[in-house]
């Protein structure tokens, strides 16, 4: 740690009209969570699945048997096609026959088919303070904060499972290989475990060329200068940091 903060002090002191004021460090608490959810793998729809689905949009179809002497395919395998389709919410049975639902002409617009995958699941870490959640990186350990103090500035959130997913959703979208993806489509459940503490180092500057009083606190998870925790202790401090230089200068 000291020798992190003897890099970091050295890199602000760079600029020669940069004076540190105070330097401290202390632990930002972070909530963790173990997060299962749903997945899928998102295929190019194949050119049978298209048939058929173009098929029950045009005509009135009730037996695979019609579908497999249309096409030249064995009624088992149509058969099995039916059924996936109608189970995933593509088709459904009317009077008439077997239709596209909304979602099977958005698909077949699209191109796409989702195959249900095994649920999994991975850790994520909410900050309060900085509202935003993130897949907690394996290689963070719970502890490196313990006996620090917390955050003068630290907040209280609460769990908000449509935010987490569009998170995972986003984050854990794995590249498209071999003609599939696959996505996190759902929170299936979530788990509150202990608190994370993040530890950091606050720097508390003086700009003399400019005249500004500024903070730079570097994220030690992270491992970079966090401008959110920044602009929170710059926001509530600084006035009170200059008006301590100015009681200084005049005593």
């Amino acid at each position: 740690m000291e020798k992190l903060k003897s890099g970091l002090r050295a890199g602000l002191l760079e600029n020669p009209d940069v004076r540190v004021l105070k330097e401290q460090t202390w632990q930002l608490p972070v909530v963790l969570y173990d997060v299962s959810f749903t997945r899928v793998k998102r295929l190019k729809m194949d050119i049978l699945m298209k048939m058929l689905l173009l098929a029950f949009q045009e005509a009135d179809i009730r037996r695979a048997a019609n579908l497999a002497d249309m096409l030249f395919v064995e009624e088992l395998f149509i058969r099995d096609l039916i059924d996936k389709m109608q189970r995933t919410g593509l088709i459904g049975l009317e009077k008439k026959g077997y239709k596209p639902t909304a979602k099977g002409m958005d698909y077949l617009e699209r191109g796409i088919f989702d195959e249900e995958m095994e649920e999994d699941s991975t850790l994520v870490t909410f900050s309060a303070v900085h509202d935003e959640y993130r897949v907690a990186g394996e290689e963070a350990d719970n502890e490196a904060g313990d006996g620090l103090p917390s955050f003068r500035y630290a907040v209280k959130g609460t769990l908000n499972k449509d935010r987490m997913h569009g998170m995972l959703a986003k984050e854990l979208v794995y590249p498209q290989e071999d003609g599939f993806q696959i996505l996190a489509t759902g929170i299936a459940g979530c788990i509150e475990q202990e608190n994370r503490a993040v530890p950091c180092i606050e720097f508390q500057l003086y700009d003399k060329k400019q005249d500004i009083f500024y903070a730079r606190v570097w994220n030690i998870e992270s491992g970079s200068w966090d401008e959110s925790l920044a602009k929170r202790i710059e926001e509530r401090e600084v006035v009170s940091w200059r008006k301590v230089m100015e009681e200084q200068i005049e005593a």
